[in-house]
């Protein structure tokens, strides 16, 4: 397959979400449009992308490709015995030549648009593309961004609450696994809300409670895992409220009980 000029946008370089991910899987991006046909789609195929677009570079083509498809701007997808990529929203940003030949690839299964969705389905019908040139710009392809992700939600100081969560956390390994994996997550204050309610309740079960907590995972297995949506049953065994120390309550306490008085006022048993 050729590649093929594509347009980018300004936008691109000042996306949030975008900067979650390395500079290897932005560029990554990138390098997939020019080998994307007219709908967007191509075959998903770690190594081939990788002597077309890395071919002096030592990067796993298939976890970048994964981190892309988590945070919505590509889907990976099988039809049959064909694996492949839908670049997402594809048709809105870019205007590939009317004369570029068709997509050979099957298109991405589309889950029907519920109400209130009715751009559900990225893609476009075939032989509607517009008789503009390559490279031409348009209103709708003012940047590359899926719409899933406009309007993002409130910004979040990821590095902050990272730092909240690990004093949390009950078991200090692998800090730097579990940061790369924190950069991953679609990070809300709800969710880290969430995240910590969940912990509080992680931290009270047997298994993490017993044997000195050698059986609680390591930070980056348990968000990898997304525990935090385990249904955690709390446990019978403990006590909403420490028990009362023996050494207080001495001002209370009644010490002529059991005892007889003099008739001197001093007390005997």
């Amino acid at each position: 397959m050729m590649a093929r000029s594509r347009n980018i946008k300004p936008g691109f370089f000042s996306n949030e979400h975008l900067a979650e991910l390395d500079f290897a899987t932005r560029l990554l991006f990138i390098g997939m449009w020019t080998e994307a046909d007219r709908e967007g789609r191509l075959e998903d195929r770690p190594r081939r992308l990788k002597m077309a677009l890395f071919p002096a570079d030592n990067v796993d083509i298939n976890s970048m490709l994964d981190d892309l498809d988590h945070l919505g701007f590509i889907k990976r997808y099988t039809v049959g015995d064909v694996k492949a990529i839908q670049v997402i929203n594809w048709t809105k940003h870019q205007n590939p030549h009317m004369k570029e030949a068709q997509s050979t690839i099957p298109e991405m299964p589309v889950v029907e648009a519920s109400e209130g969705k009715p751009d559900a389905s990225t893609i476009q019908a075939p032989d509607s593309h517009s008789s503009f040139p390559a490279d031409s710009l348009s209103l709708d392809s003012l940047n590359l961004i899926p719409d899933s992700l406009n309007p993002s939600p409130a910004p979040v100081d990821r590095a902050e609450l990272f730092a909240r969560f690990w004093k949390l956390y009950p078991r200090k390994v692998g800090k730097d696994k579990a940061e790369k994996v924190w950069a991953k997550l679609k990070l809300t204050q709800a969710l880290f809300d969430q995240i910590l309610q969940a912990l509080a309740k992680h931290s009270l079960t047997p298994g993490w409670t017993k044997d000195n907590g050698q059986f609680i995972p390591h930070a980056s297995t348990w968000l990898n895992g997304k525990r935090w949506e385990d249904e955690v049953d709390p446990p019978t065994n403990v006590h909403p409220f420490p028990a009362a120390s023996r050494h207080e309550g001495f001002d209370k306490r009644d010490y002529r009980a059991g005892t007889k008085e003099n008739a001197n006022g001093t007390f005997r048993i």
